[in-house]
């Protein structure tokens, strides 16, 4: 009797101490969310915080999910995240909330809380219901979520951050269910995060997808990332040093940070362009925050003058931003024994948008930033429009449009067109526009003529040739990869279906040789003209013409001495307005500290993207600089050459 009591107790203690505890945990976990409220965003929307966390405990404290935890304990997991994300302290509110209009009625949250933190919550309700009866995703559901995010983007914030916490602890689903919903995440909501700018919420979800789909892989990963750590920290210490000196006396760093790559982008390395885990020397990045755009270019120059760069690896996303306005200066640099290292160098406003995304428009409220905002979401708007045809026509294409990999082509005057990875010339010329495509029998991509059916690829400057003759054909559905092109090409067919057979016969450019990059002769339109290097005619300058041998027009200043004693060979040629490829360009000056970073200042100042830049000793006095660009036109070239020539010790300036 006596021990059985003493059980009664003991296990009446154990509830006891439990519920103590259990509430503990609770406490701290509220706690440890409102100072980061406070960090995030001061102490102004503290008490609305702790409000509606009062107000979901009661509701939704004892309301058990499958896995064990409450629906409490879950909002308050997402409205940490979404604080981390630093969104509108509306949103928090409606992360705090989500779910609690079951329990109590819209009358009682809108008294409480107001109209806009209610609407937000039945968008998120709405959302979900469309997914409960559409496990798959299929097209309806995701054009309804699209839909959803335009009307108030804010809405897909708590469905992001919603999907995050649930795919950490997906573990209590059946397996096929969680390769489902992974896979769906890969598809639609890591990309959907993507192209809101939300890199804190983007990178967990496509890792912890990684886990679930491919486990060998990830641990492998994971495996070989810790037996590396301590080497790649040496690595990123000694890197932040040379840097840490570098700017010394030349740039403020206000922040400077190492990383490593997240799972995915080094999983998609292996398995897309097939390079073993072994063989990535680039595991590492290190983020350079300075106080000004300006700052980026000098930092750059410095870092190109002191290390050897990578290839190809030069971005400016400043010049010209991401579709989804991601702005910031990209380097990769060789370091000893085969190592490389990415640097990104951004000012701390980039480095918030670059984070934050859309999310953190609400800080930057405004004009300006009301045009930046719509300009942000306008891609949805284009995937929409693709309604208009059948539901599996328009997932297929929303996959491939809004949530494939993409890649990013420039116009001749340097605009960035971004289409569906292996899109060709026709996808592009739709994209610039309709009757464009329509009317597209080949293009020049890098000055090189090439068909229709050409694949681009990033960096690519693709100019398109037309004829007024062309009209679409039936075969090129087969061509484009984009949904919007096979949209526009559909469309064509059905207005000229009646037309007879003749009027799509295959059409081809007139010309198929390669042009001269800078001047044509306009008497000659297959020949090439090249720049002379006896004279270095710059863009702007009065030039002239000699014939050489194999159709090529040799190109001189008119005051060029080997020029004037041939004046009797002269044929005319003229500066071409606009240019089909990236342009080349040197620098010869006095070698000092700083040069290049003088240089990528004055090309950033005058509306160039740097595609590549370079410097190198020629003797212990003369440095030489190479710069890769996309100029807009002839006027763009002639003002970068006017803003060289006032660098202090040039010496020459000559195009390649």
């Amino acid at each position: 009797m006596i021990y059985e009591y003493a059980g009664v107790v003991k296990e009446s203690y154990l509830a006891i101490t439990f519920l103590i505890s259990y509430n503990y945990i609770q406490l701290m976990g509220q706690e440890s969310f409102l100072q980061l409220c406070r960090e995030q965003y001061g102490t102004s929307f503290e008490s609305i915080f702790q409000e509606a966390l009062s107000f979901a405990q009661k509701y939704l404290g004892e309301v058990k999910r499958l896995s064990g935890d409450s629906f409490f304990e879950h909002n308050l997991r997402v409205a940490e995240i979404l604080a981390d994300s630093k969104v509108s302290p509306e949103v928090i509110v409606a992360g705090i909330l989500h779910g609690v209009t079951k329990y109590v009625s819209e009358k009682e949250v809108e008294n409480v809380f107001g109209k806009e933190t209610l609407a937000l919550l039945k968008g998120v309700q709405e959302i979900k219901l469309i997914k409960s009866k559409n496990p798959q995703l299929e097209a309806e559901a995701l054009r309804r979520i699209l839909l959803t995010t335009f009307r108030d983007v804010r809405i897909i914030f708590v469905k992001l951050a919603t999907k995050l916490d649930n795919l950490r602890t997906i573990q209590v689903l059946p397996a096929d269910d969680q390769k489902r919903i992974a896979e769906e995440v890969l598809e639609v909501y890591a990309p959907l995060a993507n192209r809101l700018g939300l890199e804190k919420i983007k990178n967990p979800l496509e890792d912890l997808a990684l886990q679930i789909l491919h486990p060998e892989e990830y641990t492998k990963i994971v495996r070989f990332l810790e037996q590396s750590r301590e080497q790649r920290e040496a690595l990123i210490a000694e890197v932040i040093k040379k840097i840490t000196d570098l700017a010394a006396g030349n740039v403020e760093i206000v922040k400077i940070k190492g990383r490593s790559k997240h799972l995915y982008s080094i999983y998609k390395k292996m398995t897309q362009r097939k390079v073993p885990l072994a063989e990535q020397y680039d595991l590492s990045a290190i983020r350079v925050i300075v106080p000004e755009v300006k700052d980026c270019y000098t930092l750059l120059g410095l870092l190109h003058e002191q290390f050897e760069q990578v290839e190809g690896k030069l971005k400016d996303y400043i010049a010209t931003p991401k579709p989804n306005f991601y702005r910031s200066l990209h380097t990769s640099l060789k370091l000893a024994k085969g190592k490389f290292v990415e640097i990104q160098i951004r000012t701390l406003e980039m480095d918030e948008f670059a984070e934050e995304g859309v999310a953190a428009h609400w800080r930057y409220k405004g004009l300006k930033s009301d045009q930046f905002f719509e300009k942000k979401i306008a891609w949805l708007k284009g995937v929409l429009d693709l309604q208009k045809d059948g539901n599996q026509e328009f997932l297929e294409m929303a996959k491939v449009d809004v949530f494939g990999d993409n890649i990013y082509c420039y116009t001749p005057k340097g605009a960035v067109k971004e289409l569906p990875k292996s899109a060709t010339i026709l996808d592009f010329a739709y994209l610039v526009h309709e009757e464009v495509g329509n009317h597209a029998v080949g293009g020049r991509v890098n000055g090189k003529f090439v068909p229709l059916k050409q694949e681009l690829f990033s960096g690519d400057v693709v100019e398109v040739v037309t004829n007024k003759s062309q009209r679409p054909r039936r075969d090129w559905l087969k061509i484009v990869k984009s949904g919007g092109a096979r949209q526009k090409i559909r469309k064509s067919l059905r207005e000229h279906e009646k037309l007879p057979a003749m009027y799509f016969k295959q059409l081809k450019p007139v010309t198929t040789e390669e042009q001269g990059i800078l001047a044509e002769a306009p008497s000659f339109a297959n020949a090439v003209c090249v720049l002379a290097k006896c004279c270095y005619a710059l863009p702007g300058e009065e030039i002239t013409g000699l014939a050489t041998k194999r159709r090529i027009i040799s190109v001189h200043k008119t005051d060029c001495r080997a020029a004037l004693k041939e004046e009797e060979r002269w044929i005319k040629v003229q500066w071409k307005d606009g240019f089909n490829q990236k342009i080349r360009f040197y620098v010869t000056a006095d070698e000092r500290s700083g040069l290049l970073a003088d240089l990528l200042n004055t090309v950033a100042n005058t509306g160039f993207e740097v595609k590549e830049a370079k410097a190198k000793l020629l003797s212990q006095t003369l440095a030489e600089c190479s710069f890769l660009v996309v100029p807009r036109d002839l006027e763009h070239l002639k003002e970068l050459v006017r803003r060289i020539q006032k660098i202090r010790g040039l010496k020459r300036m000559y195009f390649e």
